[in-house]
């Protein structure tokens, strides 16, 4: 198979078990409209995040959960499994991301093998690297329930502060406040592009951070986009210019 995704060169193609990929992209969005189906770079944002899915190669299945016609022709188009148009309850500013991923489970319909996994994809994050998809693999075959890329905290929590209604401040973490810069621990925040869990430790725990969760640290800028607003945007395909460069 001819990958149209640049970075896949030098790719090895792995052995995920029984895992269902979601990727949910409702229509609406306060901030920044319709931004799934806009152009990114010359091409809908969503198409970004369903290309890097379905050449990956290493997802049983490769859905979209949308409430949208219109990102739902794009998807099926591109290669998408997309069975229905998602429940108006579930596209709302109050639904949560694990609720849409396991009705995505539950309704999924497929006639392939019962799914162990699920991995979220979120089309605000344009560009992964599958060597970090196949980490997170790895981890769960090893026994963690789940993993999620991760990246370098900007700043650390140990030199943070609480600030009080009259402006006083205290410290967060108070035993760290002393800490030398070079005796900080490591310390991360999740990036947004990369979930992956057992879907009995998301119905268990409804969280994609259980007890036990890996993290896959992602080093290129790239892989933390997170498109929120209009400026998210114009950073985002500055960044991702430069990458594909």
């Amino acid at each position: 198979m001819k990958l149209g995704l640049p970075w896949f060169s030098n790719f090895c193609i792995c052995n995920m078990t029984n895992t269902l990929a979601v990727i949910p992209a409702r229509a609406g969005s306060k901030r920044l409209p319709n931004k799934n189906h806009q152009p990114f770079l010359g091409k809908p944002l969503i198409l970004w995040t369903v290309d890097f899915a379905i050449q990956f190669g290493c997802f049983d299945l490769v859905m979209v959960t949308t409430d949208s016609p219109e990102i739902a022709d794009l998807a099926r188009n591109a290669g998408a499994h997309v069975p229905w148009l998602r429940p108006a309850e579930l596209a709302s500013d109050t639904a949560t991301s694990i609720d849409v991923v396991l009705h995505a489970v539950d309704n999924v319909n497929s006639p392939r093998n019962k799914f162990e996994r699920v991995a979220l994809l979120q089309p605000t994050s344009p560009i992964r690297l599958p060597e970090h998809w196949i980490q997170a693999s790895e981890f769960l075959d090893e026994g963690a329930p789940a993993a999620i890329g991760v990246h370098a905290a900007s700043s650390h929590p140990y030199w943070t502060y609480f600030m009080g209604d009259q402006g006083e401040l205290s410290p967060c973490f108070p035993q760290g406040m002393t800490t030398r810069s070079q005796d900080l621990p490591h310390a991360f925040v999740p990036n947004g592009s990369l979930y992956l869990t057992e879907i009995e430790s998301l119905r268990t725990h409804r969280s994609f951070t259980p007890p036990g969760t890996r993290g896959v640290v992602c080093t290129e800028l790239v892989e933390s986009i997170d498109i929120d607003t209009a400026e998210d945007w114009s950073t985002a395909e500055l960044l991702c210019r430069e990458f594909l460069k």
